[in-house]
């Protein structure tokens, strides 16, 4: 904690010491006239008294459990629906135009107006002035946290927790949440600090409970007397509350400031099991041996509203080969892996595609592919394929899904990074603590982890620079070969592909190329030997 927040802690809890235990101490009550008419403070009455001789000590004491009160159930209520509905907003299409359509509506009403005319009608009470604060200043910072949403849902990370069966109450609470904590942290102090200033107007505005002591209550009083700043009573009567409603607004702004040390904090990390069907489990090995294809697509294709970006086609990929996927930038491969992988909405794919033997899409049947299981996914950039916020051995364990206890998913885990060259101590690291070769190498890692037949690789390299990058690839190559795995290589690398793969397929602006055609592409490579062109490929790289 800094020491500006610190120093606005230590003034927050005098003032919640005071609200909690100053009116054990008084010795009168709020609203008791039992003493003379603007005396000045003394043993008897600490602050003094009003006009009226109440005893102004007990007013403070107990207003700072009206203004705290108020202060403090008003952010809890704007803050939790801000949050809570900001987060089904992003998350929640179907729920999105609703909720934000109210949001828009409040925002436009006049929100002072509205809160004068509510606490002018229901008489000031306290939870009905409550009440209407805090249903009427959630919008703001509402859609700001839907924004912010909006955004993290298309992160790797949040889709990768999809990938392996977290539901949306776990994934949002685990993996959205600790990103906007700082939006909900701040609109937390901007509701405590606008609801004090706001109950302390409506009090000096005579539109509060009468009946119920708070600081502006003590300065609508003090004000209703044109005497009041004619005489030395100011300081006893004016002073007192307002510099409460000063400390408290500044203790809450000095409390609100951010670390600017770049440290990363989060809450606690346990999880919680998550509730998967028992998977039935086809292993590389078990799909090479029936002799399967791994990969198989019939009449698949990719339309987005009215434009086509995956014509129809069907091929199939042999099991236990490597076969790399090619083609131009905007040819449709990333397109093509994510439909493979059934990360595209069921209502733009039509057609029939099987990984593993498992089917993709619904159509006539059930979709029965276990992703992480019986294929796994490695997508472009692995820097942002990890949940910043969470260690890497805590993105592993969710992902581990033939394993049960922390000791056995502990033990697989760092069994699997030593494979790939790293060090069990990555697991304890933090994603922004590794480079990005070791970034690359655990993302590998992690597709391994629970021994898939099938693994479809989005261009893995493309964000490593060439000595990392060959590093990386050759590495992916090994350990496909020894746990007998297929790979889909989607890639525009031609010396890439040709250097490392048993198959190649071209696609062109949607479509899948014939073998002719695609030799008559090839065909610059063909005097060269196998061995030249093995050569040629690793000089390319290096280049």
């Amino acid at each position: 904690m800094k020491r500006s927040q610190k120093i606005g802690f230590f003034i927050l809890v005098i003032f919640v010491f005071i609200a909690i235990f100053g009116p054990m101490i008084a010795t009168h009550t709020p609203f008791a006239i039992d003493g003379e008419s603007m005396a000045a403070p003394s043993e008897v009455n600490w602050f003094g008294t009003n006009k009226l001789g109440q005893d102004l000590f007990s007013q403070f004491v107990y207003g700072a459990r009206t203004t705290l009160l108020i202060g403090l159930a008003v952010a809890l209520i704007s803050t939790t629906l801000s949050a809570i509905l900001g987060l089904l907003a992003g998350y929640s299409s179907k729920l999105d135009t609703l909720l934000n359509s109210i949001a828009n509506m409040l925002m436009v009403l006049p929100s002072l107006l509205l809160i004068l005319i509510v606490a002018s009608f229901s008489g000031g009470g306290t939870w009905q002035l409550i009440w209407t604060l805090g249903l009427l200043t959630w919008p703001g910072y509402m859609r700001l946290i839907r924004a912010s949403v909006l955004s993290l849902k298309e992160r790797e990370f949040v889709k990768a927790a999809q990938l392996y069966q977290g539901n949306t109450f776990y994934i949002i609470r685990k993996h959205l949440l600790p990103f906007i904590w700082p939006l909900i942290k701040t609109k937390f102090i901007i509701s405590f600090q606008a609801a004090v200033a706001m109950e302390a107007s409506l009090s000096f505005l005579g539109i509060g409970d009468p009946n119920v002591p708070s600081w502006g209550k003590m300065l609508q009083d003090v004000f209703s007397q044109s005497s009041t700043l004619l005489t030395d009573s100011w300081k006893w009567t004016v002073v007192p509350p307002t510099l409460a409603i000063l400390f408290v607004t500044t203790a809450l702004a000095l409390l609100g400031e951010s670390k600017q040390d770049g440290t990363i904090t989060t809450a606690s990390l346990r999880r919680k099991k998550s509730k998967v069907l028992p998977p039935v489990v086809c292993t590389a090995g078990e799909v090479a041996s029936s002799g399967m294809s791994a990969i198989s697509v019939k009449n698949l294709s990719v339309v987005y509203g009215d434009r086509t970006i995956i014509h129809p086609l069907s091929f199939e990929v042999t099991s236990g080969n490597v076969t790399a996927l090619i083609g131009e930038s905007g040819s449709g491969k990333t397109t093509m892996a994510r439909t493979l992988y059934g990360l595209l909405p069921e209502e733009t794919v039509t057609g029939e595609a099987y990984v593993a033997g498992k089917r993709i899409y619904r159509g006539e049947g059930q979709v029965t592919l276990q992703r992480w299981l019986d294929a796994a996914y490695i997508f472009q950039d692995p820097r942002s394929s990890f949940d910043p916020l969470l260690k890497i051995g805590k993105q592993f364990y969710e992902a581990m899904l033939l394993y049960h206890t922390p000791i056995e998913k502990r033990e697989a885990a760092a069994q699997i990074l030593r494979e790939v060259q790293l060090d069990e101590a990555v697991l304890d690291c933090y994603p922004h603590e590794l480079s990005g070769g070791m970034l690359g190498r655990a993302l590998l890692a992690l597709a391994l982890v629970n021994k898939p037949s099938v693994l479809i690789a989005d261009e893995p390299t493309s964000a490593l620079d060439p000595i990392v990058k060959r590093e990386v690839l050759d590495l992916l190559i090994k350990k496909v070969r020894e746990h007998h795995m297929t790979l889909l290589l989607i890639t525009h690398d031609l010396s890439m592909a040709l250097h490392v793969a048993d198959e190649i397929l071209l696609l062109q602006d949607g479509h899948l190329v014939a073998e002719k055609d695609k030799q008559r592409y090839l065909q610059r490579y063909k005097p060269l030997s196998i061995r030249q062109l093995g050569y040629q490929a690793e000089k390319t790289w290096e280049g």
